[in-house]
C-alpha cells in the first residue's frame, strides 16, 4: 500500500467530518485499508458528521443573503446605496465586514458552479485575481478586457470604496483593473 501525504488525510478528514462518508468508503477511495484509516481517524479524534450542522447554517445564511438581494435590487438605486451604506457602516462597527466578503464569496461558488463556458470560467478566474490585496505597484495598471455579457444579467451597485466586497462587484461587473 501506498503511503498518504498530508494532503490526503486532510481531504479524508473533511470528508468524515463535513460530508459524513464512512470509514470504509473514504478507506476505498483512497486505495488504503479500512483499519489504516480507523487508526488515523481514532489518533486524531475524529467525528463523523461533525460539521453537517454548520454547513447546514451556512446555506441557510446564503439562502437568506440571496433574498435579500433580490429584494434590495428592486428597490430604488438611490435607496440601493444608502442601505449599502448603512449595511457596510453597522459592519464595520460591529468588526464583521470580513463576515461580508465571506457572504459575497458564496455567491461567487454559486456562480462559478453555474458556469457552463470555457469563457465564463475565465471570467470567474479574473474576478478571483481582482479579490487579491492591491499593492503599490499594482494601483497605478488598468488593463481592459472586453468580455461577452452572461446570459443571466447580473444587477450590482457600482463600487463605493476599494474594499473587497465592491472589487467582487466590479470584478462580476466586467472591469477587469490589475488583470494580468
Amino acid at each position: 500500500m501506498a503511503r498518504l501525504k498530508a494532503e490526503q488525510w486532510e481531504q479524508a478528514r473533511a470528508e468524515y467530518e463535513v460530508r459524513g462518508v464512512s470509514l470504509g468508503d473514504i478507506a476505498r477511495s483512497l486505495k488504503v485499508a479500512t483499519s489504516s484509516v480507523s487508526r488515523r481517524a481514532k489518533a486524531e479524534g475524529w467525528t463523523q458528521g461533525r460539521m453537517q450542522g454548520l454547513v447546514g447554517r451556512k446555506v441557510a445564511a446564503i439562502k437568506e443573503l440571496s433574498e435579500v438581494e433580490t429584494q434590495t435590487q428592486e428597490l430604488p438605486l438611490r435607496f440601493q446605496y444608502t442601505m449599502e451604506s448603512v449595511v457596510r457602516e453597522r459592519l464595520q462597527a460591529e468588526g464583521m465586514l470580513a463576515s461580508l466578503d465571506v457572504a459575497l464569496a458564496g455567491k461567487a461558488i454559486a456562480l462559478a458552479q453555474k458556469a457552463t463556458s470555457a469563457g465564463e470560467i475565465e471570467t470567474l478566474s479574473r474576478a478571483r485575481r481582482n479579490l487579491a490585496p492591491q499593492t503599490a505597484s499594482d494601483r497605478g495598471t488598468t488593463v481592459n478586457v472586453n468580455q461577452q455579457q452572461a446570459q443571466t444579467p447580473v444587477h450590482l451597485l457600482p463600487p463605493a470604496s476599494p474594499e473587497p466586497q465592491t472589487a467582487l462587484r466590479r470584478a462580476l461587473r466586467g472591469d477587469f483593473e490589475r488583470d494580468e
